[in-house]
């Protein structure tokens, strides 16, 4: 069904055919004729419509790109008018011998009427005053001529620079998303290292006290590895990944902490329908081990997701030690999640970092639509 469809230059080459024939045919009807003077006008009429068909395409095709829109206006304007001028001066010389059919101050070159050929009743000629004879009008129709031409390449010159400007709309919508999918996937390998590198920081503190737990870790390792190099290559993944990926992340964590650290996680709703980009949420879970642990102390992580149809928010909170009050609260990977934020949600997000000297606080939001 799809190949039956007109788009692009198939369907502007029809409209433009259409649009021609029916201002071809219109005085076809209107003004066609048994006698010879009605075919002389008629055709009369013709050349004038060829004529502004030739001057439109010859502005549109040729004058606009060569001269207009490459900075040479004046040169545009000029050869326009030359244009215009040779057909003028091509149907004077048309009419000069061919009869003053294009001088329509006299009505007795004029088609008549259809109801005046079918009666026998005489035309009716208004006489002007006696004392004051009409003025001459022979070079009106010319003037006309001209003046409709230039409007004709006016109209191609609007036509032309519209399409330009569609044209140029479409290549930076282009280029923006362009740069948005290289913004991206630079921001994906940025976090992908990010990852790695936390993750074999404990796996090898495991190895150091020689643990037991050190080769589930590397297993639980394989199944983060397979999400980060498989799915994080697509623009978006179901969340329940996401939440997978989570909770493996917080079980390796927890294989290497002691018993002083205790995590928090509540979900709420279901994440069955929802996608989103896939490393979204890891970072702030990561920034929350990395600056919210500590090895001497009790420590607290928070973790709440609230899923509902139309709202996704994520709630992260860990605590801030002693000499951390102003500085190391977040790192490399919530700085890129925020411009991945930005470009992927512009409007529809909100991303709230709270540190209140006592507590470092995630809220985020995300809106469907």
């Amino acid at each position: 069904m799809s190949r039956f469809l007109l788009t692009g230059t198939k369907l502007k080459i029809l409209l433009h055919f259409a649009l021609w024939s029916v201002l071809f045919i219109i005085p076809t009807f209107l003004l066609y004729g048994d006698s010879s003077r009605d075919q002389a006008f008629l055709r009369e009429v013709w050349f004038q419509l060829a004529s502004y068909a030739v001057i439109f395409y010859v502005s549109y095709f040729l004058l606009a790109p060569r001269y207009f829109f490459s900075g040479k206006k004046l040169a545009y304007f000029i050869s326009a008018a030359a244009l215009i001028l040779v057909f003028t001066l091509f149907l004077l010389l048309l009419n000069d011998h061919h009869g003053p059919v294009f001088h329509p101050g006299s009505r007795e070159h004029m088609p008549q009427p259809n109801h005046l050929r079918e009666t026998n009743q005489p035309e009716f000629r208004p006489q002007p005053p006696a004392d004051k004879p009409p003025a001459p009008v022979r070079n009106w129709p010319l003037f006309n001529f001209f003046l409709t031409a230039a409007m004709v390449t006016g109209l191609s010159l609007g036509l032309r620079f519209s399409e330009k400007l569609i044209l140029n709309e479409k290549r930076r919508k282009e280029a923006e998303r362009e740069k948005l999918h290289t913004e991206l996937e630079l921001l994906k390998h940025q976090i992908n290292p990010h990852f790695l590198f936390n993750t074999l920081n404990s796996i090898y503190s495991l190895a150091l006290t020689k643990s037991e737990m050190t080769a589930e870790a590397v297993m639980k390792l394989s199944d983060m590895m397979r999400y980060v190099l498989q799915d994080v290559a697509q623009e978006t993944v179901p969340l329940e990944l996401e939440l997978d990926y989570i909770v493996d992340y917080i079980e390796l964590q927890q294989l290497r902490m002691n018993n002083n650290v205790v995590v928090h996680t509540n979900v709420t709703g279901d994440p069955k329908s929802w996608e989103i980009p896939p490393m979204i949420l890891v970072p702030f879970i990561e920034n929350a081990f990395k600056y919210g642990i500590s090895s001497h102390e009790n420590t607290v992580i928070g973790i709440d997701l609230k899923i509902e149809h139309e709202t996704l928010s994520f709630t992260v909170s860990n605590q801030i030690f002693p000499g951390r009050e102003k500085t190391e609260t977040f790192g490399i990977g919530i700085q890129n999640t925020r411009q991945r934020l930005n470009l992927i949600y512009p409007d529809r997000h909100k991303l709230i970092l709270t540190n209140n000297g006592a507590l470092f606080i995630v809220n985020l939001e995300i809106s469907r639509s």
